[in-house]
């Protein structure tokens, strides 16, 4: 939704905390892990190219499986 509204007036920080804040206490602790330390520590831009480099590998091996 915001890519679709680029001039929704929220800064990079706030999707990247709603987008935390709103993960499954598991999905948050799985996410923790993979990046070695609580996603809100990184820096924006870093965080923000974490999920979208973990979002682009887990579609992709979602859709490369067999039936």
């Amino acid at each position: 939704m915001l890519r679709k509204c680029p001039n929704h007036g929220f800064d990079k920080l706030a999707p990247l905390n709603m987008f935390c804040n709103g993960l499954r206490p598991q999905a948050k602790m799985l996410l923790d892990a993979l990046i070695g330390g609580p996603m809100l520590t990184k820096n924006v831009d870093e965080a923000i190219e974490i999920i979208e480099s973990t979002t682009a590998s887990s579609y992709q091996a979602h859709h490369d499986r067999s039936p």
